[in-house]
């Protein structure tokens, strides 16, 4: 399809190494359904043939974008958000899909709600076995409708599995940039919880579509889920920086509460994890006297693969 008026939907996609993936990627946002898109790819320094196979799609919706240093997904979506000219912002990973109707679907929910952001569910897509399931139950995932700060935080208390932060949300581009708000430059990690979740403190209306429409590729030997003590003190740290600068109302207030004992008891489960590890006993034994609680989720790596089993 050829448009000729302005786009309905920005759609930026940030881009590192997946030659593999990226021009189906580039289609699944050209060929969505009655609503008019850009698609911006920004290749963030890919060293494979990324940014050739992207420059190769030759359609005048699709401007490409190349960072001479690669420097992380926050500031390559950054980039594309920069450059967006349409009212709805929508990202896409370069590994990742659009279902043909997702976006005309997540904008009619965004009018009939008044929203300034809408997420739906996503379609877990597993490369090792090729098995497809919905990453949040359907019919659990529909009940919310609208998405609080409250729940989202709930949402994101327990690490294991899948959590609210994966959403992908589409984006109002003028609720972004009245609060000048963005993705975190400086995060190694859980930049697109901090994103939503920053949205959600400014006042955001966030609508549910229940449907899945977001394709969510998980790679064969992916290490995504494979969280270290390092990643777990950033998202605390990150945490601490947001609740600096945003009040939160009491039932916000409880569910950060949970989110913080829960990261601080990951943190003492994976620094345990360490010390076994490098057989550090006296740290091990200070950890589990410490933090009690870390030594019994060491039925995490076992559960993970039990899940995966039956999936």
């Amino acid at each position: 399809m050829r448009q000729t008026g302005p786009a309905d939907v920005s759609v930026i996609i940030s881009a590192y190494n997946v030659e593999n993936y990226i021009e189906r990627a580039i289609h699944s946002a050209l060929d969505q359904r009655d609503v008019a898109v850009e698609v911006i790819v920004v290749n963030d320094a890919s060293t494979d043939s990324t940014l050739a196979i992207a420059s190769r799609i030759k359609d005048p919706r699709v401007a490409c974008i190349n960072l001479s240093s690669n420097s992380g997904p926050s500031i390559a979506r950054n980039t594309g958000i920069a450059a967006a000219s349409a009212p709805w912002l929508a990202l896409l990973d370069g590994d990742d899909a659009f279902a043909p109707n997702r976006l005309i679907r997540c904008i009619a929910r965004a009018k009939s709600t008044n929203a300034d952001i809408v997420v739906d569910n996503l379609e877990v897509r597993r490369e090792s076995d090729k098995v497809c399931f919905p990453m949040f139950k359907p019919e659990k995932f529909a009940r919310m409708e609208m998405l609080d700060l409250a729940t989202f935080i709930r949402g994101n208390i327990h690490l294991l599995g899948w959590a609210l932060g994966y959403l992908k949300p589409i984006f109002s581009a003028q609720f972004l940039r009245h609060h000048q708000l963005g993705y975190d430059p400086y995060s190694l990690i859980n930049e697109d919880y901090m994103l939503l979740v920053t949205a959600l403190a400014c006042g955001a209306r966030c609508a549910v579509e229940a449907t899945c429409g977001y394709f969510y590729t998980v790679r064969s030997g992916s290490l995504s889920h494979r969280l270290s003590s390092a990643d777990i003190i950033r998202m605390i740290n990150g945490d601490k920086k947001f609740l600096t600068k945003y009040p939160l109302d009491s039932a916000a207030r409880r569910a950060q509460k949970w989110r913080s004992l829960s990261l601080n008891e990951s943190l003492a489960y994976f620094q345990l994890v360490d010390a076994l590890k490098q057989k550090d006993v006296p740290k091990a034994f200070k950890i589990c006297v410490s933090r009690p609680t870390a030594a019994l989720h060491l039925w995490r790596p076992s559960w993970v693969r039990i899940q995966k089993l039956f999936k």
